[in-house]
């Protein structure tokens, strides 16, 4: 019985995984959590030197694994939301830009800036 329902689901997970492949989106959000993450970067390398205690790094790897998740479903969700606001008013960048860019926008990650409280989280890009 379960092994019936298990090869049941296969056909479905395939499909689904093929879908998420063609459309792209998958790429477009590792993308934009690699540009988030080389941003990060190139600003640690600007030579800004910051001192944060180790309760500030523990905080901010404990909360990003919560957050990044959550931030990667949004992002996602935004990304196909985008595609069919292009998709329903017949190529209207400005419609899908201004949803694409709230949600693949913002920060990735929870920073140890964060977590001491100088700098704000941006869940939502502008």
């Amino acid at each position: 019985m379960q092994r019936s329902l298990r090869l049941q689901k296969v056909p479905f997970v395939l499909a689904l995984s093929a879908v998420l492949a063609c459309s792209g989106c998958a790429l477009l959000v590792a993308g934009a959590a690699a540009g988030g993450a080389a941003g990060g970067v190139s600003a640690a390398r600007a030579g800004d030197t910051e001192t944060h205690t180790a309760m500030s790094y523990v905080g901010s790897v404990l909360a990003s694994t919560v957050y990044f998740p959550a931030k990667v479903v949004f992002a996602s969700a935004g990304a196909v939301t985008s595609g069919l606001a292009y998709l329903v008013t017949a190529g209207n960048p400005q419609s899908a830009s201004s949803i694409w860019n709230a949600a693949v926008e913002g920060d990735y990650v929870v920073t140890p800036d964060v977590i001491d409280g100088t700098r704000p989280l941006h869940f939502v890009g502008s």
